[in-house]
């Protein structure tokens, strides 16, 4: 399991997620924890990240990275293509994690002739729909360990700090400053959840088409640091 987060400040998107896969014994028990795992990949549209059941996961970047996205739709059929897929090969628990397993991720699309940067969501709780979120309005999906009351503290602690991106002089600011502000979040609750990881990853997609996903960071790291490219040869 893990936190997944994206906030859109219409200049940039920025994705979070942390870097804990849960390896289980035949019993469900947990027999370790891996801390180096990558959760962020780049599309032929933007960024995605997930968290939930690893293996469900596992199947959709492999699917994302064998075909060209063009539209959100060829998104959301690959995702209901591998759940069923899932529900052949982990027929006993597929329904349960199904329910938990969700994606965030950044497109662009045309708005009146302008580009426009857009947050998505896919997840149960939505249906079979892409939800999207506004201008600083964060996407979570949370720890599963996590009760209702604890996912709506999060996100109204998210909701507090966040600040729009015209309050910040440059683009390093602004990630910096929110970097800084995941990683509190981080250190607040991982030790409470022991699906997460104190370590992290952030990707961000500017308006202008640029993409870029940082090396593992710790919750300690002052600073993150992310080469910005295009993906245009």
């Amino acid at each position: 399991m893990t936190i997944a987060i994206g906030i859109n400040f219409d200049a940039y998107v920025l994705l979070a997620a942390d870097t804990r896969t849960t390896r289980y014994n035949w019993d469900g028990s947990v027999r370790e924890y891996v801390d180096d795992s990558i959760k962020i990949q780049k599309t032929t549209v933007g960024l995605i990240t997930g968290a939930g059941s690893k293996e469900l996961l596992d199947l959709i970047k492999g699917s994302l990275e064998k075909e060209k996205i063009t539209h959100t739709n060829q998104i959301l059929n690959i995702i209901k293509k591998e759940r069923l897929h899932y529900r052949r090969l982990f027929w006993r628990t597929a329904e349960e994690d199904i329910q938990m397993t969700g994606w965030i991720f950044s497109y662009i699309t045309i708005d009146k002739g302008n580009p426009k940067l857009r947050l998505g969501i896919i997840h149960p709780t939505f249906g079979d729909v892409l939800g999207l979120y506004q201008e600083t309005h964060p996407a979570t999906i949370c720890p599963h360990e996590a009760t209702e009351e604890v996912v709506e503290e999060i996100g109204d602690f998210l909701k507090k700090k966040i600040k729009p991106f015209k309050e910040f002089t440059t683009l390093s600011d602004s990630i910096q400053y929110h970097w800084r502000l995941i990683a509190r979040l981080i250190q607040k609750i991982q030790p409470v959840f022991p699906s997460i990881s104190s370590h992290c990853q952030i990707g961000v997609h500017t308006l202008e088409g640029l993409k870029g996903i940082s090396s593992i960071l710790k919750d300690t790291d002052p600073s993150a640091s992310i080469r910005l490219a295009s993906d245009q040869p």
